[in-house]
């Protein structure tokens, strides 16, 4: 997810500017260091917590539903064809078994291509669901933490993932006051929350 990559763009930054730091010439470190605190960010509780998120990806699956079921629908004849080939095999004839062995290959393989589409499209509509409010969130933690002294927000979600992040003290984390901030600056109408 973008807002993943952000937070492990973030670390990485942070990382490569305090081994630059320690690695510069004397006369380097008398620039102004800007100071400030250093907070922590979860981004993976936003999908779950971000109004806007949570109201994208019902619209997401409201759209890829109809297609979800026929998929669904599928696999459901996929399974009974196996099964009755499983269970009837001793008592089927030899032309039989075989017309229902190749309309079941030629059911699989349709089945694979259209999960296949299906994972793709749903990919995409993701995106198209997604990247806007990233980029919303993108500023708003800049917003948010030149309100509030902070000069290095960590995305903890990505730090604990990639083990580049061993140990915080959880008073750093902002991700509730964060999340709280974001959704009564950009409210969902309750119309849509309710869907």
């Amino acid at each position: 997810m973008r807002i993943i990559r952000i937070g492990a763009i973030a670390l990485a930054i942070s990382l490569g500017a305090t081994v630059a730091l320690a690695q510069t010439a004397p006369e380097a470190k008398t620039a102004s260091v800007p100071k400030g605190k250093i907070a922590m960010i979860n981004s993976v509780a936003f999908q779950e917590q971000v109004d806007e998120f949570r109201e994208a990806i019902a619209g997401v699956r409201r759209k890829m539903e109809p297609r979800a079921k026929e998929l669904q629908s599928q696999a459901e004849k996929i399974d009974a064809l196996n099964n009755t080939l499983r269970t009837q095999r001793q008592i089927l004839s030899a032309t039989r078994l075989a017309e229902m062995t190749e309309t079941l290959n030629q059911l699989s393989r349709e089945y694979q291509r259209k999960a296949e589409d299906f994972q793709r499209t749903m990919q995409q509509e993701q995106n198209a669901a997604f990247d806007p409010i990233a980029s919303k969130i993108g500023r708003f933690a800049a917003e948010y933490s030149a309100k509030r002294g902070i000069v290095l927000l960590v995305d903890l979600g990505s730090g604990l993932q990639s083990g580049a992040l061993i140990w915080h003290d959880p008073r750093v984390d902002v991700t509730r006051d964060f999340i709280a901030e974001y959704n009564k600056a950009n409210p969902v109408p309750p119309a849509a929350q309710k869907q």
